[in-house]
């Protein structure tokens, strides 16, 4: 984890002139020669506490698969700069993160300060949202508010993929020479989808995007060749949605995980297992369906590996999961086929 200040820009969410501060948090492949000696928390006891404070109950005991501090192993590895949804935290997605960091990749996922519901810092400071919280009983939801929010957040994952470049750059950083700045992409689930749409198009080293069960982002989102996969879940598509996906001219793919909610791509389908719908497949296939086409999207369009099959149509390993490919449309029949 890096505690990272942008010196050429002052918080916006506060008056003092302090400048931004940002926590970054990495799951990465691991060069374990006698297994893990320290098991990484899942998150701060700080911010676990806090949030079971608003939830009005006991502080889960949550372990992890990843290893604190080990070595990144040797060559080159692609980048996911990911970006939570509103008012979440940067390790909700925990089951993706570690998923992802085993099959090579570098996941640097990012607390949005002051958005996010609380992030600690290493000298223990408690930065709490002042939008509110969805896990508590007041969040601002208005739109001027998410408008702000986004602004924010594109600046923020500018600046992160800055300082990739640095600590790549800089040989005595742990990541040095170690992160393929050619091979970004950027994912996030709810707001966050939204800031990947548009960050796909304002930051040019971002090769890909992945939206997760996003609100479209309107006339603000203009055409893209870039490679993109929207994935929603268990909702229809809507005008809007259906206007971004013409204003999509590469590759694109839409999944829909028919009988799953907002929070199902998310830590919360396992922290909450049997509380947050998964469709007729249950929790366990759910997680493998999201980690996998997840995969093979950014196996294709970052690796240049051959096309998934899962990416291709229907899958009898996962009959809950609508797959839409890039030549048709999820927005009706007369529109093209969906595929199931």
């Amino acid at each position: 984890m890096l505690d990272l200040v942008d010196a050429t820009r002052s918080d916006p969410y506060l008056l003092n002139g302090a400048k931004r501060e940002l926590l970054v948090r990495f799951w990465y492949p691991a060069a374990l020669t006698q297994g893990c000696q320290t098991a990484a928390q899942y998150t701060s006891t700080g911010v676990l506490n806090y949030l079971a404070q608003l939830q009005r109950v006991t502080p889960p005991q949550i372990k992890t698969n990843s290893c604190q501090d080990a070595s990144i192993t040797a060559g080159t590895h692609p980048i996911v700069v990911f970006t939570h949804g509103y008012t979440g935290t940067f390790t909700d997605y925990t089951f993706l993160f570690e998923d992802l960091a085993s099959r090579g990749y570098v996941v640097a996922s990012v607390n949005h300060t002051f958005e996010a519901t609380a992030v600690q810092f290493p000298d223990g400071r408690l930065a709490k949202s002042v939008l509110g919280s969805h896990f508590g009983d007041r969040l601002q939801m208005d739109e001027q508010s998410t408008s702000f929010a986004v602004a924010v957040r594109l600046n923020d994952l500018r600046f992160v993929v800055d300082e990739l470049q640095r600590l790549n750059a800089n040989t005595t950083s742990p990541f040095a020479g170690k992160l393929d700045l050619s091979r970004v992409a950027v994912v996030g689930h709810s707001l966050g989808g939204t800031t990947a749409l548009l960050g796909v198009e304002l930051e040019p080293r971002f090769r890909a995007a992945i939206a997760i069960d996003a609100p479209t982002p309107g006339p603000l989102f203009s055409p893209t060749d870039k490679p993109i996969l929207m994935l929603v879940a268990g909702r229809d598509w809507d005008k809007d949605a259906c206007r971004l996906w013409s204003r999509l001219t590469g590759p694109r793919l839409a999944l829909n995980l028919e009988g799953s909610e907002h929070l199902t791509p998310s830590d919360a389908v396992w922290l909450a297992n049997g509380a947050i719908k998964t469709g007729t497949v249950g929790m366990e296939k759910t997680v493998a369906a999201i980690r996998n086409y997840i995969a093979a999207f950014l196996d294709v369009n970052l690796n240049d590996k051959p096309l998934d099959r899962l990416l291709t149509g229907p899958s009898s390993d996962y009959p809950d999961v609508e797959v839409t490919t890039s030549a048709k449309s999820p927005c009706g029949e007369a529109q093209g086929d969906i595929h199931k």
